[in-house]
């Protein structure tokens, strides 16, 4: 079963190329988004369960430098227009 999740971020400005770069070299991020408002970047995250969701934050996004604050939203249904 595919798990998807919305990652909202608050990233330090000086980093804001430096997260976007890593967060494209991470398989599993299918789509990132600069933001204006309370979050920086919103990325979209595509995994096969909720193990590969928290080795996905435990060993790659949680050791990105830059990134000061996520809110994760996982997505529950798609509905496609």
């Amino acid at each position: 079963m595919t798990i998807k999740a919305l990652i909202f971020c608050q990233v330090e400005h000086k980093a804001m190329r430096k997260v976007i770069e890593d967060f494209k070299n991470i398989p599993e991020i299918k789509r990132v988004f600069s933001l204006t408002g309370d979050y920086d970047i919103l990325a979209e995250i595509e995994v096969d369960s909720s193990e590969e969701l928290f080795d996905s934050f435990a060993k790659k996004i949680d050791l990105i430098e830059g990134i000061i604050n996520t809110n994760t939203h996982v997505i529950m249904k798609e509905f496609i227009k």
